[in-house]
């Protein structure tokens, strides 16, 4: 039985990092990746928001984006709205930014996040 080659790596890059729950209700998570050590642990959090059906690793610079925020000290984290993927068109920007607001408290509060600085792409 002949083999069928194996998948290509992700154009976009590979990722290594925590995948988190930072809403209960609704249901969100978001990806957080870390410089690595022994500056693992970083106060200044990078968001990366998505345009219209973006989820995590939405463009071909977010693997440059995040080398540049580890070389600068800070984290990226992707969060996953209520609006990613298919749910585009199905919610406002005051839901947006509750769910944003949600993952900035949480990082506060789990994370240790003191400074945020937020990368919208296309209509993120």
């Amino acid at each position: 039985m002949k083999s069928s080659p194996p998948p290509p790596l992700s154009p976009y890059g590979v990722f290594t990092g925590t995948l988190f729950q930072y809403s209960s209700s609704p249901s969100l998570i978001a990806f957080e990746s870390l410089p690595p050590p022994p500056s693992n642990i970083c106060k200044n959090k990078c968001i990366l928001i998505g345009g219209l059906s973006d989820g995590p690793i939405p463009t071909p610079y977010t693997k440059l984006l995040e080398t540049e925020c580890h070389t600068l000290g800070w984290s990226l984290v992707q969060p996953v709205l209520s609006s990613s993927y298919l749910g585009f068109g199905h919610g406002s920007l005051a839901r947006d930014s509750t769910e944003i607001g949600k993952l900035l408290e949480y990082l506060s509060a789990h994370h240790d996040a003191e400074q945020f600085a937020l990368v919208g792409h296309s209509t993120g």
